[in-house]
């Protein structure tokens, strides 16, 4: 972001760079490790653990990639919000980036709380994941 002095005020000119794309990236990428690692302590380590103790990893999984996505929900409507103050002729691409980082990072948000159900519900090992 680089300020820009007009006159007597000052207008904000921002372009997309690399943590627009947080949003967009990093909360499919955290719902997918939560899947893969609750596969694999759900399946495959329940052999050597409670149920009960593989119930808390996943839970803890869980949690983990909720706060993830939503660090992008945060990030998406701080960068939307941000960039209605913005000038430049950039403003349509970093609109769209911003909004649709908020908007993935959302949905992911509830399929990684959807999905962590299952460790409140399911009992049986094989049938957490």
């Amino acid at each position: 972001m680089t300020m820009t002095p007009h006159a007597d005020r000052l207008t904000v000119s921002r372009q997309p760079g690399r943590g627009d794309w947080f949003g967009l990236l990093v909360p499919p990428l955290a719902w997918a490790v939560q899947g893969g690692l609750g596969w694999y302590f759900g399946q495959r380590m329940c052999r050597g653990l409670t149920p009960p103790s593989v119930r808390w990893i996943l839970l803890g999984i869980s949690i983990a990639a909720l706060i993830v996505a939503l660090a992008g929900v945060s990030r998406g409507w701080s960068a939307w919000h941000d960039s209605a103050a913005a000038t430049s002729d950039h403003r349509d691409r970093v609109d769209f980036v911003a909004f649709g980082g908020f908007l993935v990072s959302s949905v992911f948000a509830l399929a990684i709380v959807w999905a962590g159900l299952s460790t409140a519900f399911l009992f049986d090992c094989g049938w957490m994941r």
